[in-house]
């Protein structure tokens, strides 16, 4: 077990390097939006992806579609009108898949500008009358700051930067048997709510997400594709890349012989290692001894028009050092929602996984200079006078009133 670990971690490092020197690394840092080349294996499973989100969306019946829209904008305060919001969402959807499919031709995305310009202004004309982006309106969340309590800053130093290129891996994903997701016309079956989604496909289910990534002050982003892929790959073969136990919470018609097919009722797991995101070289202040990278991971089940349902946001802190190496993190989620994505208390569906970041990373400039060597007698004396003792600089100080008072006193003021 520890050789296969070993010769793991070996390929994952391998694999991080050469990716980083695409992004880059060697160069000098560049600054603004990242444009990620896509691997041969990503451009597969775009490719493969096309057509299942073209047929997905060929179901959708715009009156079912309006009644989501409508619940969506009740919950997150949205004041505009369900029938316009719902026609620029329709849009958009067609705009995505048409650009998609446009990167993937021979030209590649340099020859896309018309369809971004026309993708970029139903993008805008969404946020001007929902006040949100429609991003943000699908996924039903909107933006907020990174979690203050995970992002941990890099030990600042004057005199010192540090420069690294990371890449991120998603490398062992589970789901218990008590997730919903999808499930057409199943309400009350079983554990499942009666606010299921009736106009999803039955059986399957396929993640999408916000992937970001913090280091210090350098941040990046990335708006996970409907690959199946990027952001939660499932161990579903009729689906590939999908999750089986999508109905699972219908116990009258869930199946226990085949993890791999669709509406599978026990729990599952997938341990593909999914290349997520990488950045090109950058500096950030500080030093990299001692520095984490932050991941955090909105996981949500993806609808071809709207309305997704929200899953949970997994985040990770882990460390980075000079030199390089890869950095392995967990988190797991509990959603106790019901409705289509998960089962309702005490059936509660759980996900988590472990998420790798491959570093290569190096400190320059000059380290601060170590802390005095004091004399150990005159820090004695110190105490011993009642005194404080600053090891910083070898001072001994008189306390304040109030130091001086609370070892004396039960209340100091």
């Amino acid at each position: 077990m520890a050789q296969r670990l070993k010769v793991c971690r070996s390929v994952l490092l391998f694999t991080a390097v050469s990716l980083m020197a695409s992004s880059g690394f060697g160069e000098k840092p560049r600054s603004g939006q990242v444009t990620e080349k896509m691997s041969t294996k990503e451009r597969t499973a775009l490719a493969a992806s096309i057509p299942h989100r073209e047929a997905e969306l060929a179901k959708r019946q715009r009156e079912d579609v309006l009644a989501e829209v409508e619940k969506r904008a009740q919950e997150m305060g949205v004041r505009a009108s369900v029938a316009e919001l719902t026609d620029l969402l329709w849009q958009r959807a067609n705009l995505q898949i048409r650009l998609d499919k446009c990167r993937l031709g021979e030209g590649g995305a340099g020859n896309c500008r018309t369809t971004e310009k026309a993708l970029a202004r139903v993008e805008a004309r969404f946020r001007d009358r929902a006040g949100l982006s429609a991003r943000e309106f699908q996924g039903g969340r909107r933006d907020t700051s990174p979690p203050a309590d995970k992002i941990k800053p890099l030990s600042q130093t004057k005199s010192q930067t540090c420069t690294c290129a990371l890449s991120v891996y998603s490398g062992y994903r589970w789901m218990n048997r008590y997730w919903g997701l999808e499930c057409n016309n199943h309400a009350s079956h079983g554990v499942c709510s009666n606010d299921v989604d009736s106009a999803h496909t039955a059986g399957t289910g396929g993640m999408t997400g916000d992937i970001d990534l913090y280091f210090g002050s350098y941040h990046q982003y990335k708006e996970c594709p409907d690959d199946q892929t990027t952001c939660f790959h499932g161990p579903e073969t009729d689906h590939p890349g999908e999750w089986g136990n999508a109905c699972n919470c219908d116990t009258w018609h869930s199946q226990y012989s085949n993890p791999t097919g669709t509406f599978y009722g026990g729990d599952l797991s997938d341990s593909a290692w999914v290349h997520q995101v990488s950045t090109p070289y950058f500096t950030v202040a500080g030093s990299c001894d001692g520095a984490f990278a932050t991941v955090t991971e909105y996981i949500k089940e993806n609808d071809p028009w709207c309305c997704d349902d929200p899953m949970g946001t997994l985040v990770v802190s882990v460390p980075v050092a000079n030199g390089s190496g890869n950095s392995p993190g967990y988190d797991s989620v509990e959603n106790c929602n019901g409705g289509s994505q998960s089962g309702a208390y005490p059936n509660c569906g759980t996900f988590g996984a472990t998420i790798w970041v491959a570093y290569i990373c190096q400190t320059n400039g000059t380290p601060p200079p170590p802390p005095p060597t004091c004399d150990p007698q005159e820090e004695e004396d110190c105490w011993n006078m009642g005194w404080n003792w600053d090891s910083s600089n070898c001072t001994c100080n008189r306390p304040g009133i109030c130091e001086y008072s609370a070892a004396k006193m039960p209340y100091c003021p």
